[in-house]
């Protein structure tokens, strides 16, 4: 099964959304709510991806 993405980018995602989760954590009130929607819709495309790759590779583990 061919992956829409590779380790290394799944990996660089995974880092990024760590990172806006850690920025929203440390300053909740600093944003208003168009920024907290585009956002919310950053996250939900980076984690997107990194959800079809792991199962994608989860498939493919299961196989063997």
């Amino acid at each position: 099964m061919s992956h829409e993405i590779t380790l290394e980018q799944a990996a660089e995602r995974a880092h990024q959304i760590e990172i806006i989760a850690r920025m929203i954590e440390q300053h909740p009130h600093r944003m208003d709510w168009s920024e907290v929607e585009a956002v919310a819709a950053l996250i939900g495309e980076l984690s997107g991806s990194v959800v079809i790759w792991l199962g994608g590779e989860m498939a493919q583990r299961a196989a063997k």
